[in-house]
């Protein structure tokens, strides 16, 4: 089962390659081979972060509507071995 952080870990992953072959796409001197290649990745990206955003919708939903529990939150603790 994925959590929520894990989702949006992916996300941003996606979102990152998505903004370089837009780059890529957009960089004056691209063969048209180059940004071809590049449109068919940002078509393929465009669909996987589709695709996460509803899965962190219907984690949302289910959080909500009690089908799974509330993620439980840690307290993080710094210890720089300061006393």
């Amino acid at each position: 089962m994925e959590t929520l952080g894990s989702l949006i870990d992916k996300l941003s992953v996606v979102n990152i390659k998505l903004y370089h072959q837009e780059d890529i796409a957009q960089e004056e001197g691209a063969s048209d081979k180059q940004v071809a290649d590049a449109k068919r990745k940002i078509s393929v990206l465009n669909r996987q972060r589709n695709a996460l955003i509803e899965e962190i919708d219907i984690l949302f939903e289910d959080v909500i509507t009690g089908k799974r529990p509330a993620p439980v939150v840690f307290k993080q603790l710094k210890d720089y071995g300061k006393k």
